[in-house]
């Protein structure tokens, strides 16, 4: 529907911050929905809060509401932002090589550089996470 298309053109509007991401995180977020997994998006845990981080407390996680993809199966009750012509032909046209090849994950990389990194499996996507969370740390503490 197109609720359904706006609330994830929204997501991938937060998520992905080049125009080469924007179908890469669709084809994660149709790859997740196709197989019943949670779509686990860190913007949808901080919309109610306004919180912009890369590091996710555990309430955050936690927290049950209508909007955290964290608690929720499926998608969030509503767009989290007014998602950018962009990001809406993204979730129309996902990328489909990306769906063939079944990635499920993507993390940030070096802070500010709107560069991600994607993933096919759990292990793949933890050691991703290992490898930038260092820098996520120290970009978090310098802007405290």
């Amino acid at each position: 529907s197109m609720h359904e298309i706006f609330t994830l053109a929204s997501m991938i509007e937060k998520e992905a911050s080049n125009q080469a991401d924007l179908a890469r995180v669709a084809a994660v977020f149709y790859n997740r929905l196709k197989i019943g997994m949670k779509l686990e998006s860190d913007p949808t845990a901080t919309y109610l809060s306004g919180r912009n981080t890369l590091i996710l407390t555990d309430a955050e996680m936690n927290s049950k509401n209508a909007y955290n993809t964290y608690m929720l199966e499926g998608l969030p009750a509503g767009p989290i932002c007014n998602p950018s012509e962009d990001a809406l032909r993204a979730a129309r046209f996902p990328d489909v090589e990306y769906i063939q090849e079944g990635y499920l994950y993507f993390c940030a990389t070096e802070p500010g550089s709107g560069v991600l990194a994607f993933a096919k499996t759990k292990e793949e996507h933890e050691a991703n996470v290992a490898r930038y969370k260092p820098l996520w740390e120290a970009y978090e503490a310098q802007r405290q």
